[in-house]
């Protein structure tokens, strides 16, 4: 009986320690599993022995890894140089780069890049060197992107004509022609077109032919007042007279403004009469010539003739003290005004002067032989004279 006894406490004392064995086990199991879900979520602590230095081989893997990965993206930088773009050139400038049509660009991106555009304001400065370097700066924003190029129209297409001489208007055309009469681009002519009459009646009664005058007299003042003049008395200046320092308007308003054919007897005895007006720019030209010590030469086409009648006439519209007055004599009559005035320049010169300046309203006043240092031609779109 006290066998029995002694198995069955035995029996109950190794259950107890087996229970006691599962309930520990458990314990421990729960305890790893805490600790594991914590270390996940808190960062790791600072380890002394992250400071030791890495194995040689570890370091230059680590160092090859970084350089194949691409550094981290600048946010905070603009994604393209700061321009201010003229706004008909943005539009070009953007298809040309490839950024495509406004349209596919987010509405707040266009915003932010007008926003972007405006040029910064240069900070305060301390002393003058900062101050120049920033109106340096200010001034190069106001710079052009581009150089400013204006083009001339493009070609015409394949199969396309140009208009035709009758479908510019009539008034272009005139003012084409009477600047290839003033350069001295047209074969001679004898009379103003019958269509371009009214252009030019326009332009010898109007402010831009007075103009046109007023500007050659003071280009041939400016370079009389800087020529070189020596002082022996030996500098001259060649005046034409007829549309250069007299005006026939009132005679040739009686004949179409140069759209009749020249008549040499008409115009005879308008010169007779002496009535010519004085080109007042030239008059105040002529004066100042004559001021700054030049020899005054005045070379006309008018026959001998007409000697005391044209001095008179130039008299009393106030040219006074020329040096001389040179017409045409009987020889010269057959000789064109080229020729003619060629040799009486040629005279001047063996005579020892020297022509520094020449004025007149027809090329044949200025081109040929024995020309002068510089030639000044007025406007005369009424007649041509070879």
């Amino acid at each position: 009986m006290a066998r029995r006894g002694g198995g069955l406490v035995r029996l109950l004392v190794t259950l107890v320690l087996l229970m006691l064995a599962m309930l520990l086990a458990a314990a421990a199991a729960v305890a790893e599993a805490t600790a594991a879900e914590v270390q996940v979520e808190l960062a790791p602590a600072h380890n002394a022995s992250d400071d030791a230095p890495a194995p040689a081989s570890e370091t230059e893997g680590a160092h090859q890894q970084q350089q194949q990965q691409p550094p981290p993206p600048q946010h905070h930088l603009l994604p393209r140089p700061l321009v201010i773009e003229l706004p008909s050139s943005a539009p070009a400038r953007a298809a040309a780069a490839g950024e495509g049509p406004q349209d596919d660009v987010p509405a707040d991106a266009v915003v932010a890049s007008r926003e972007a555009q405006v040029v910064p304001t240069a900070p305060p400065q301390n002393d003058e060197s900062d101050a120049a370097a920033a109106a340096e700066q200010q001034q190069d924003h106001h710079i052009l992107p581009r150089p400013l190029a204006i083009d001339l129209p493009p070609a015409l297409p394949n199969g396309v004509e140009a208009a035709a001489p009758d479908e510019v208007p009539a008034d272009v055309r005139c003012a084409s022609w009477r600047l290839a009469a003033e350069a001295n681009n047209l074969s001679p002519w004898k009379a103003v077109p019958a269509e371009c009459a009214a252009h030019v009646r326009g332009y010898v009664t109007g402010v831009a032919y007075r103009s046109d005058l007023e500007l050659v007299a003071r280009e041939s003042a400016a370079y009389a007042r800087a020529a070189p003049l020596r002082g022996d008395g030996r500098d001259a200046w060649v005046f034409d007279v007829d549309e250069t320092l007299l005006s026939n308007l009132p005679y040739y308003a009686d004949h179409g403004y140069g759209l009749e054919l020249f008549d040499h007897q008409k115009f005879n005895r308008w010169v007779e009469r002496g009535e010519a007006r004085a080109i007042p720019s030239s008059l105040k030209l002529y004066n100042e010539i004559r001021g700054l010590g030049f020899k005054t030469f005045l070379l006309t086409g008018r026959s001998e003739g007409h000697l005391d009648v044209t001095a008179e006439n130039l008299k009393r519209q106030g040219f006074h003290d020329w040096d001389k007055l040179v017409l045409r004599a009987a020889g010269d009559r057959e000789k064109t005004a080229t020729v003619y005035k060629s040799e009486k320049r040629r005279e001047m010169e063996e005579e020892g002067y020297r022509i520094l300046g020449n004025s007149g309203d027809q090329w044949s006043d200025l081109l040929g032989s024995s020309m002068s240092v510089r030639s000044f031609k007025l406007p005369n779109p009424m007649y041509y004279i070879p």
